[in-house]
């Protein structure tokens, strides 16, 4: 068995050793322009979000008194994306190594993931329903065949928002921007948006990257941006191979002075994680993702990489409250009694998650304490079977449970769930479904229980409404006490008393049992020492490679 690994891996890796080496079909490169002598800072500050992930956890070097211009730098991830439309992506996994490069928003989350200006050079809120953004002047979207350099205006953020608030599903952060009651055009540089009612998370909508700009003229010649991008990004598409790579190549004319420092980005597609791992060991990659137990085996031999904690993932297990038997409350609350969440961390883990609510990934500020966590999620079993008799199960019943092929996490925490769940009767089977599928039938509510994961948010907000909103996942639309406090939540400006609301919904929703939660889990992610710069906090950080360069 590890022999025939070995082997396979022997050959993964010099297949990557090839494509690193320059040796996969690349395009005509656009022209590099001379950098300037000194390069500009990144944006200053102008609102902070109380949604802060955790400070990373290896300390910074000093860096570099100058930045230096120029090379390449390798980054593998593990699958290739769908498509280069950020507007149309339902995944976070790919934001900072392929599409944050190429696009800006108006908004951006730099370093310790406060909210900055990146198309919008300034901005006022005359009430709390009104913005006034001005855009930065002589941004250019990339010379390419069809974008071909023009300028961004006012007119691309009418476009891009109408674009993105529509009712066709496709577009996955639609609700974010359908509290837009009027979109101005007050001039050429110039956008005032007015609200139906105050929201509080809708700063950090306009900085998600989900709502980056792209130009039009892309999206009437190819509909979707499957393979072609049309941003204004520090970084340009230089070329792609279908399924193994993409090459993206420094924007000469971005509008951030002296940025980017790099020259290229690779980025290779390498499914297999152990080869991902041994590439960077070996310094045939650049930064790699890696899960909490490899970083600290990694770090005894390379103490001095560069690494940024990323909470990044929640396993849960959705019970469909409109299906029998999970109708009934008392057969969802004897599921929840029965799982014991730390044993399902310790197994399937090795210990390497942590207890979660429905809100994770964002400042504890905003989530349930640890300590509460732990006393809401004391196994019983006993009290379990009593709620299962009480509903008329005192034998249990058959379940189906729909899972993906492509999380391993989840396949894993749900064998240990279906023992724990044989306790009260109930005999799991698993419906293990192609990733694409899962999701379909998740958003169709085509399921009695399914075991899923979903990203981890970094305003509360976003999970709240995408989830158990009044057109949210999860169909909770007939619990009026927890579609409330969404509503309430995202008017409440204030972040005290929306901190309150927001524990207040946690709290119901664990009780009510309609999705148990059974744990959070991040990643590291990790670069050689010799590269420098900003860390990037999060799997939304966007654009910070631009600020990266080579220090050796």
């Amino acid at each position: 068995m590890w022999t025939k690994k070995l082997f396979l891996q022997a050959i993964c890796v010099t297949t990557l050793g090839a494509l690193l080496t320059g040796c996969a079909p690349t395009a005509s490169p656009t022209p590099a322009a001379k950098p300037p002598a000194k390069a500009d800072q990144v944006s200053t500050p102008v609102a902070r979000t109380p949604a802060a992930l955790p400070a990373p956890s290896s300390t910074p070097k000093p860096a570099a008194q100058q930045p230096k211009y120029g090379g390449i730098v390798n980054r593998l991830r593990e699958n290739y994306p769908d498509s280069l439309d950020p507007h149309l992506s339902r995944g976070a996994s790919h934001w900072n190594d392929i599409l944050g490069p190429l696009y800006n928003g108006l908004f951006t989350l730099n370093e310790k993931m406060e909210i900055v200006p990146d198309l919008v050079e300034k901005w006022e809120q005359p009430s709390e329903l009104t913005y006034l953004l001005r855009l930065r002047q002589g941004t250019k979207f990339h010379d390419n065949p069809v974008m071909k350099g023009r300028e961004f205006t006012a007119e691309d953020v009418k476009y891009n928002i109408q674009r993105i608030a529509t009712d066709n599903p496709k577009f996955f952060s639609r609700w974010q921007f359908q509290t837009v009651a009027s979109l101005e055009v007050v001039d050429k540089y110039t956008v005032r948006l007015t609200l139906k009612e105050p929201t509080a998370a809708f700063m950090d909508y306009m900085a998600q990257p989900f709502n980056y700009m792209v130009g039009r003229e892309a999206v009437e010649r190819f509909g979707e941006l499957n393979r072609e991008e049309a941003g204004t990004g520090p970084f340009y598409l230089k070329s792609w191979t279908e399924k193994i790579s993409y090459k993206l190549a420094r924007n000469p004319s971005y509008f951030i002075k002296g940025v980017p420092y790099l020259d290229e980005v690779n980025v290779v597609i390498v499914p297999d994680y152990a080869t991902r791992l041994a590439a960077f060991r070996s310094g045939r990659a650049d930064y790699v993702l890696l899960s909490y137990t490899d970083y600290s085996a990694i770090k005894r031999t390379m103490s001095k990489i560069e690494a940024s904690r990323l909470p990044s993932s929640v396993i849960f297990l959705a019970l469909h409250p409109e299906k029998s038997p999970f109708t009934d409350q008392r057969v969802r609350q004897a599921f929840s009694l029965a799982i014991d969440r730390q044993a399902v961390i310790d197994v399937a883990m090795e210990g390497e998650a942590e207890l979660t609510g429905p809100i994770y990934g964002v400042s504890p500020t905003w989530q349930l304490p640890p300590e509460e966590l732990k006393r809401i999620y004391i196994p019983d079993v006993a009290r379990a079977r009593k709620l299962m008799a009480d509903s008329g199960y005192p034998n249990g019943f058959p379940l189906e449970i729909k899972a993906s092929s492509r999380r391993k996490d989840a396949m894993d925490a749900l064998t240990v769930v279906a023992e724990q769940l044989k306790q009260i009767g109930v005999n799991v089977k698993q419906q293990v479904l192609e990733h694409t599928t899962l999701v379909a039938q998740r958003n169709a509510g085509d399921f009695v229980a399914v075991l899923h994961a979903v990203t981890a948010a970094i305003e509360p907000g976003e999970r709240v409404e995408h989830h158990w909103g009044r057109s949210g996942l999860y169909l909770l639309k007939d619990d009026p006490e927890l579609v409330d406090l969404v509503d309430e939540q995202r008017r409440t400006v204030d972040a005290s008393k929306r901190r309150q609301i927001l524990n207040k919904f946690e709290r119901t929703l664990i009780d009510r049992a309609y999705l148990l939660y059974l744990f959070g889990y991040g990643q590291y992610l990790v670069r050689q020492p010799y590269i420098s710069g900003p860390r990037e906090p999060s799997v939304l950080s966007q654009n910070l490679m631009a600020h990266h360069w080579l220090d050796r």
